[in-house]
């Protein structure tokens, strides 16, 4: 598939992929898509996992509007009443600017389970975003640990404030830590990972493998910018990290893999890829954990924006 203008394109390629990976529950994914319409003619990313576990895509808005749709989507997909407050919360913090809305679904002994989560992209200090969390329920121990893992990626600031909802579990709680990489400071963004991997454990071969493809994303980049986000909930951090990487190929994508899924892996890119008509993915997502030695990846491709839209 080639990149277009047409407007209609990316709610046509993103019904195709649900249809692809989701089957029978495509419908559930196609009427959110038609939800969105009116952004995703301006902005839309098509999300993918190994096999399709998660499908889904984001778009983003801006205004009151937009979050109630966003809103009534949540409700749609049945998820706890703290969920859809969090989320009213945030974006009423947030004036309703700069807001992202990302829906996935997971097919799973023959039921589709629904995700969902939002992103506000606002870069709030810390310290503003620790009070913010403190308000919310977010014990001091929780907050504590997230100004260490702050301090050692050496950021102020938080890219994008953000949560995650899931019927039937707790919420989560997401923070996007920015790491702007150039040819000088590509030293110091691996020594600041490798701080927190000193911080949040991992395995030694799991650390290897991310230090080498780490360098081999970086090698031949200037300018650019990936990002360190760390999950939580009020009381307990999730036992991993991940670190979204920028234009990553499926060729490359398909390393970060066990040799019997490199082939799946460069598949699915390729179909991310393919379906919003790009050669890279926009970002590659790499969940480091505590344990195993190879990480959870995660496929994201943006549709090109249509000419004169805002970056």
């Amino acid at each position: 598939m080639t990149p277009s203008t047409d407007p209609t394109v990316p709610r046509q390629r993103l019904s195709q992929i649900a249809e692809q990976y989701l089957g029978a529950h495509a419908g559930a994914m196609s009427t959110v898509i038609d939800t969105f319409a009116e952004e995703l003619a301006r902005y839309g990313e098509v999300i993918l996992g190994l096999g399709g576990v998660p499908v889904g895509f984001m778009t983003r808005g801006e205004g009151e509007r937009f979050t109630a749709r966003a809103r009534s989507v949540l409700r749609d997909m049945d998820m706890a009443p703290a969920a859809v407050s969090h989320h009213q919360l945030l974006a009423d913090w947030m004036e309703h600017q700069r807001a992202f809305f990302k829906v996935e679904w997971q097919v799973d002994g023959g039921a589709a389970t629904p995700l969902a989560a939002c992103y506000f992209r606002r870069r709030p200090e810390i310290e503003t975003v620790l009070a913010k969390l403190h308000a919310c329920g977010v014990s001091p121990e929780r907050q504590d640990e997230l100004r260490q893992i702050a301090a050692l990626l050496d950021k102020d600031t938080v890219h994008f404030v953000a949560a995650a909802f899931r019927p039937g579990h707790r919420l989560h709680h997401k923070l996007y830590l920015s790491q702007y990489v150039t040819d000088q400071t590509k030293t110091l963004v691996e020594t600041r990972i490798e701080r927190l991997f000193d911080r949040l454990g991992g395995q030694d071969d799991l650390r290897a493998l991310w230090r080498r493809l780490h360098r081999k994303t970086f090698a031949n980049v200037d300018d650019t910018t990936c990002f360190v986000s760390v999950s939580f909930t009020d009381d307990q951090r999730l036992p991993w990290f991940k670190i979204d990487y920028p234009q990553v190929s499926p060729d490359l994508a398909a390393e970060w893999a066990p040799p019997e899924q490199r082939s799946a892996v460069h598949r699915d890119a390729q179909a991310a890829c393919g379906a919003a008509g790009t050669t890279h993915l926009t970002f590659l997502g790499v969940r480091l954990g505590t344990a195993g030695s190879y990480p959870r990846l995660k496929y994201y491709a943006d549709f090109p924006p249509p000419p004169g839209s805002d970056p």
